[in-house]
């Protein structure tokens, strides 16, 4: 299997994955660096580029393990489907059936979905782990403390992604802490990935520009990707993530009768 993976991401991505990167992803696919932070607008292919990433560390790597997580479990097994519509282009025998939690490689390799937990996080030996969302994730302290000593004895890779939201975080602090300058940030506005430079489209952003005009904190943080908050506001953000719990999830019956469960 190895020799039929392309050494180069880029060229993984154009060749098994059937799509080409554009500028910006391109660099994030090759950089080498072992801490990584993208701070990337809305709709930009943050995720859809480090799971083409991680993929190909995996299927180059015999034996690797990766683990994924977000703000809520549910979150978490998104990646898992995203790189599920990857392992669609790539040959059968590359890989087991897909789980919900959890693919597995013909190489030996693995990738699982987290919960957003410190416990669960501390007990695996990873060669890598993906946060996406980072900055909506709670309890991001010691999660990032389970995750430094679980790649201890690896020397492995910490990626996270997100569009802003409070200062109060982890990710801002790794985003914009000189402690935290071992990380290669990576920052991506709205005009970076207009296209033919990315998949956003002019048309459509001049109008949602237009009707958040009001309220110009939310075109800050979504598409500028930069910290900003409504300072009339009557919750401040840090409030509203230290009350997320992540292991709820709503299930719908119809549309008049929904329930929250813990994973």
């Amino acid at each position: 299997m190895l020799r039929e993976v392309p050494e180069d991401a880029v060229e993984f991505c154009i060749m098994k994955l059937g799509f080409k990167p554009t500028g910006y992803q391109a660099e994030l696919l090759r950089n080498p660096s072992q801490f990584i932070a993208a701070r990337f607008c809305r709709q930009s292919g943050k995720t859809y580029t480090i799971t083409a990433r991680i993929l190909h560390r995996l299927l180059r790597n015999p034996g690797s393990w990766w683990g994924g997580f977000g703000p809520s479990f549910r979150q978490s097994k998104q990646i898992i489907r995203k790189m599920t519509t990857f392992l669609l282009k790539l040959p059968k025998h590359w890989y087991y059936k897909p789980l919900k939690t959890k693919i597995e490689f013909a190489n030996g390799s693995r990738f699982e979905a987290f919960p957003n937990n410190p416990d669960t996080i501390r007990g695996p030996t990873l060669n890598g782990i993906y946060c996406d969302e980072f900055n909506f994730v709670a309890n991001d302290e010691d999660l990032y403390d389970a995750i430094l000593f679980t790649l201890g004895t690896t020397n492995g890779e910490f990626i996270c992604s997100s569009t802003p939201w409070s200062r109060n975080h982890m990710f801002y602090k790794i985003c914009k802490d000189g402690d935290f300058d071992d990380f290669k940030r990576f920052h991506v506005a709205w005009n970076k990935a207009l296209e033919p430079s990315g998949p956003l489209k002019k048309n459509i952003l001049e109008k949602i520009k237009r009707q958040l005009a009001s309220d110009p904190w939310r075109w800050q943080r979504e598409m500028e990707a930069e910290w900003a908050e409504d300072e009339s506001c009557w919750l401040p953000q840090n409030l509203i993530g230290q009350c997320q719990d992540s292991m709820l999830e709503i299930h719908v019956i119809d549309k008049r009768h929904s329930f929250w469960v813990v994973n």
